[in-house]
């Protein structure tokens, strides 16, 4: 029987949708309507502090970055990394808002991630995490919180280290598949501003003393140590003077803003102009990371997506 050239074509396209079709099934099944976001960094911006809007917030700027199974596939082993290092109740801005950590958290979980909270704190960590709302944040959503355990830090090499060779990572750190890093937006004495960098302090062990001996270098090397997935900036309230632990009401600044992003120096550069209006140059840990070839700190050349909720 002779087939015509139209027909044949017509039948080829069918073999091959027949055979790509469960291909192309399972990749939704598994990333839904999602996709890779190729922007830099998603800012989500609120009118009011409330419950529902940090819920919201979070919704919508997981969704701008790809969803949050971009990040979290089911049964992978999730860390997030909030800022409990104080004896503090959250209204003061010295540790990162409860809701926002019990709101990632949830749809961590909702996700499949096995998740688990922690930090390092400078005070008395079981004072710290029921004091900042994070032992009810982690209760509320159903994950687990955990103490770190000093037994449980690894040596691991800082690759092209500025000032360490080594560090002592904690080894649910290393261990994860997602670390989710969420610090809290504010001053800082000796850093100038303690922001994604930073946070990092808190998932290494060793005298923090020690540390903030060639502070700003020090930054850059936790950062070239441990590599984070994504960054979830708490600006919601920030603390613009006498931080990390002090201040009075009057330091604290409602900015109604969540900074969502993959590279912490560009999140950090982005949060010191646009929330505290510093230069991002000002800071030497961004300086020093931009050098190294960490990110950029020209926020002029960020792909941004900003929304409000």
């Amino acid at each position: 029987m002779k087939i015509s050239r139209q027909n044949f074509l017509l039948t080829v396209g069918q073999s091959i949708t027949a055979f790509l079709l469960p291909y192309f099934l399972s990749i939704k099944k598994v990333f839904g309507n999602t996709y890779p976001s190729k922007v830099d960094l998603v800012v989500v911006k609120t009118e009011h502090i409330t419950k529902k809007a940090i819920y919201a917030m979070v919704e919508k700027g997981l969704k701008e970055m790809g969803g949050i199974e971009r990040f979290v596939k089911n049964g992978a082993k999730v860390v997030i990394k909030p800022n409990i290092g104080f004896n503090s109740d959250p209204q003061r801005a010295h540790t990162t808002n409860p809701i926002l950590v019990e709101a990632v958290a949830t749809m961590c979980k909702k996700a499949g991630g096995k998740v688990t909270i922690m930090d390092r704190p400078v005070h008395n960590a079981r004072l710290c995490y029921r004091s900042s709302g994070i032992e009810d944040a982690a209760k509320n959503a159903g994950v687990e919180y955990e103490y770190m355990n000093r037994d449980k830090f690894k040596t691991v090499e800082v690759p092209g280290g500025i000032n360490l060779d080594t560090l002592d990572v904690y080894e649910d750190v290393l261990e994860a598949d997602c670390i989710i890093n969420m610090p809290i937006a504010k001053h800082h004495s000796a850093a100038g501003l303690t922001l994604a960098m930073k946070n990092l302090m808190g998932v290494i062990s060793g005298n923090r003393g020690y540390y903030h001996i060639n502070l700003h270098r020090n930054i850059v090397d936790f950062n070239k140590a441990v590599k984070v997935h994504l960054v979830i900036l708490d600006g919601l309230r920030i603390l613009t003077k006498h931080g990390p632990s002090s201040g009075s009401p009057e330091d604290i600044k409602e900015t109604k803003m969540l900074i969502f992003g993959t590279n912490p120096v560009m999140v950090d550069a982005y949060a010191a102009q646009h929330l505290f209006g510093i230069e991002p140059s000002s800071i030497s840990y961004l300086n020093l990371a931009s050098q190294s070839g960490m990110g950029s700190i020209n926020v002029n050349t960020y792909s941004t997506i900003t929304k409000t909720v």
